[in-house]
């Protein structure tokens, strides 16, 4: 063989392996892609797909929907009152038995459907128009003169911020109020002596406290009008602690719980003015007083909280949290008033397991009403226990855990 066919020969079997390397490059970057595919498939794309089937398989079973005249769904959003009441049972026995094996001390907020799930009629910030909002979000609830008060913040975060008006003796929805901003809402709280309605929230970029009168909410009548929200009576900014969540009244006093999603919360007092300049409301003084460093004091002041508190109570001797991030299981906790310079988990006397995502509790006629926001389309899961009405429980029989 001449040097012109050996030189002919390398070539080929030179092309030969660049061609087998090339096919084994291009196999091994298949079997990676493939291999990719099939991990996002696991990791993505089937629990996905699995949510999204789960979630059909709760529509399907959705009640027949009803709604207001002004457009807010009055039908509950997920469960018939049988289904409800035996996920509970089934899941959470203890409270089951506080709820309905104990004879009730009052009727008012027990099973009552919590409005506007599927459709609030409200401001949007985006069309600049009022369009309806599919994702409303509950937070706090209060018993207000003849009514049962629930706050809503839009989980999509374009609609304008809610409360919805019930009657307090029927459940029945009554009307929507709207309210100015977008604001994640936190708690509600009334003051009997000075008729005024107050509620957590921020205020140009900071934790906030609004409050506005009985006779606003009574008079206030929706409309089609973009401009008809309620006006606040007072906005007062909370410059040195953020995340205002929790809130209730007692004896005087506004007692606001700030989340922490890693570390100590706090609570924060702050006493009623029934005179003067500042009746009814907060002095400048007040607030002023309240920082990260001081102590807890009578009647005002701040002390530690457990991190991830959503709501506070206090009846009696008995002070109320609760804990809830997330979807697992939220918790209630029942500290004697004597820990209130330290509201630890270690300082508690009971712990009550309750379903997940609890928000704002709050005390009428020795029942602890509590509101759930996993009825919300941002949450609801068919492995969990959705909260798609509010939950009535027997104080006594809670503390009576033995």
């Amino acid at each position: 063989m001449g040097k012109k066919d050996r030189k002919s020969g390398k070539k080929l079997v030179s092309r030969k392996k660049h061609h087998f390397h090339r096919k084994l490059r291009l196999l091994i970057f298949n079997l990676i892609l493939l291999a990719g595919l099939a991990a996002w498939s696991y990791y993505w794309a089937y629990p996905a797909y699995s949510q999204w089937q789960m979630k059909q398989a709760m529509l399907a079973a959705r009640p027949k929907l009803t709604k207001a005249k002004d457009g807010t769904s009055t039908s509950p959003a997920w469960h018939k009152l049988t289904t409800y009441r035996k996920a509970i049972r089934d899941n959470y026995s203890f409270v089951y038995q506080a709820a309905y094996q104990t004879p009730k001390r009052t009727t008012v907020g027990q099973d009552v459907v919590i409005p506007g799930l599927i459709s609030t009629r409200s401001y949007d910030y985006q069309t600049k128009k009022i369009t309806s909002a599919s994702a409303m979000t509950p937070q706090g609830i209060a018993v207000v003169y003849n009514y049962l008060l629930i706050t809503a913040y839009d989980g999509q975060h374009r609609h304008a911020s809610v409360i919805y008006v019930l009657d307090k003796k029927t459940g029945k929805f009554l009307k929507t109020v709207r309210l100015p901003g977008r604001q994640h809402l936190g708690g509600i709280a009334y003051d009997p002596k000075g008729m005024q309605i107050w509620l957590t929230g921020s205020k140009d970029g900071q934790s906030a406290l609004m409050s506005f009168s009985l006779a606003k909410l009574i008079e206030y009548v929706a409309s089609a009008k973009i401009s008809d929200q309620l006006v606040y009576d007072h906005e007062i900014p909370i410059n040195s602690i953020a995340k205002a969540s929790a809130l209730t009244y007692y004896d005087d006093q506004l007692f606001v719980g700030y989340f922490n999603e890693n570390g100590h919360g706090k609570v924060a007092s702050y006493k009623l003015a029934r005179s003067g300049q500042y009746k009814n409301t907060i002095t400048t003084s007040e607030i002023s007083s309240i920082n990260e460093s001081v102590s807890w004091s009578d009647p005002d002041g701040t002390t530690s909280m457990n991190k991830q508190i959503q709501g506070l109570a206090i009846y009696g001797d008995k002070i109320f949290l609760s804990q809830s991030y997330g979807s697992q299981d939220s918790k209630l906790y029942i500290f004697p008033i004597t820990a209130v310079n330290s509201l630890d988990e270690s300082n508690a006397e009971q712990v009550v397991r309750m379903p997940p995502y609890l928000e704002q509790i709050t005390v009428y006629k020795g029942q602890l009403l509590c509101l759930f926001e996993s009825a919300s389309s941002q949450y609801a899961r068919q492995d969990i226990t959705v909260m798609d009405r509010t939950l009535s429980v027997n104080i006594n029989a809670l503390l009576d855990n033995n």
